[in-house]
This record gives C-alpha cells, structure tokens and sequence, in this order.
C-alpha cells in the first residue's frame, strides 16, 4: 500500500505543470475565482491525472506528448495573434463576396505527427482556412482566397506558427 502511495505521489509531483493547467481551466470554464472553484479545479486535475496514468498513458504527460510549458504558451499567444489577424483579412472578401474558396494541397516540414496534428488544428481555428485532410505531413486546406497557381502553396499554413513547433522539434530531436 505504501509502495502504490508513493507511486501515486510521484506521479503527482511528475505531472504539476499539467494539473496546474488543468487547474486554470476548471477556473475559466467556471468564470469564478472563488476558494470552492479552485479547491474542486484541482482535486480534479489529480483525479484526471491519477486516472490517466493508471489507465491510459502510463508515464510523464510532458514526455509522452512533447510540448513543453514555455512553447505551449508562447504558441498559443501567436495563434491568438494569427486568428486576430486572418479575421482583419478575411473579413472585407466575406462582406464584399469577393471570397474565392479552393481546395489547396500544402506541405509542412514538421515531421513528428503531434506537431503536425496541433499545426493543422491551428489552420483550422484561423478564419479563412480549414484543413480538410492530413496525410503524414501533407495537409488539404480549404482555403478562402487562396495563393494563386504560381504562388507558394504554403501561404495558407500560418508560418509563425509552423516555425515554433519547428524549433521545438528541433530541440527535441537535439535531446534524443
């Protein structure tokens, strides 16, 4: 008993980061800041912790899924950025109907499939593009005046953002 104990604790130390995470969210879900909300926000994360780790992952969230705190963060501001900016743009095509849509087939140059998964999310949530397939690190993005022919197809893929994962991969790959 003591033994599983310990485990649970370590898993918990482990995993902070995440339940802190989890923690804020409870909160902003809850829109109150109040001593109740963030007492259940975080018995909570432990318990969604404790559960995925004894049923489903099986190790550190951090090292399983790869994305550390400092680039999560400093993705998600640029992604609010980039929504921001796309919407500025796509707006004036939308109420004029000058609005081209093409189906456009583009390639990153991450190669870890998380990564490529979290860029095309990101593609998805910026006004004026949506991924509509992902093959390995080839995406088709429904595109809302898209480059033209003898533009670069990689117009559509927010490239601030493609160049954070890209220096997080590198990271990555330089600690393997």
């Amino acid at each position: 008993m003591k033994t599983y104990i310990k485990t649970m604790w370590e898993d918990l130390v482990q995993n902070k980061e995440v339940i802190i995470i989890l923690s804020v969210v409870w909160v902003v879900l809850f829109e109150e800041l109040s001593f109740a909300t963030l007492f259940v926000g975080l018995l909570m994360a432990v318990l969604v912790v404790l559960f995925t780790d004894r049923f489903l992952l099986k190790g550190n969230y951090e090292h399983s899924y790869m994305i550390g705190l400092f680039t999560l963060f400093k993705y998600a501001l640029r992604l609010l950025v980039e929504i921001i900016m796309a919407g500025i743009d796509v707006i004036p095509n939308i109420i004029t109907g000058k609005a081209d849509v093409q189906i456009i087939q583009c390639e990153t140059k991450l190669k870890d499939e998380l990564l490529i998964d979290l860029l095309a999310n990101s593609i998805t949530l910026t006004p004026g593009t949506v991924t509509v397939e992902k093959s390995g690190s080839q995406l088709r993005v429904l595109a809302l005046n898209a480059p033209a022919k003898d533009e670069d197809a990689r117009d559509v893929i927010p490239l601030k953002l493609e160049a954070i994962l890209m220096h997080y991969e590198s990271t990555i790959e330089g600690k393997a």
